[in-house]
């Protein structure tokens, strides 16, 4: 092997490094994500158990309903604009998995859900969702 080549294979690994650092705060996969990829066993197995994420906020849908993580798993239940919350935000979400199902959303799982939301919720129906219990926004260097 070349000089030259020795130094371009020790170069991927050190670029691999410095693209992974620069992605820090940027949306990830969530256990519900991961749940939904590996199929229907994954996904009875996480469905009604209480989980807690690091993730990144990807759109706030209204007042009780926004989303984190690369697959936009909707996290209902909090206040986002009560707890300051906004995109971009890194947050640490600790709730229950449930199955979006369009009667739950009527009863709204104790929520009031405003006409984007429902709307939104519905064009999810049956997919997982995190009913928060608790939401903190993870406070990030600059």
């Amino acid at each position: 092997m070349s000089t030259r080549s020795k130094r371009t294979v020790f170069a991927l690994p050190a670029a691999a490094a410095v693209a992974s650092a620069l992605m820090v705060g940027c949306a990830e996969e969530t256990p519900v994500q991961e749940a939904q990829e590996a199929g229907p066993t994954a996904e009875a197995a996480i469905l009604n158990e209480t989980v807690t994420m690091q993730n990144e906020v990807t759109e706030i849908l209204g007042p009780n309903l926004f989303t984190v993580g690369e697959d936009e798993t909707p996290v209902v239940g909090v206040n986002a604009s009560a707890e300051d919350i906004q995109d971009g935000d890194m947050v640490q979400v600790t709730g229950t998995v449930r199955q979006i199902l369009e009667t739950d959303i009527e009863t709204g799982w104790g929520v009031d859900f405003d006409e984007s939301e429902t709307s939104y919720l519905v064009e999810r129906e049956l997919d997982l969702g995190v009913v928060a219990e608790d939401v903190q926004v993870i406070e990030q260097d600059p």
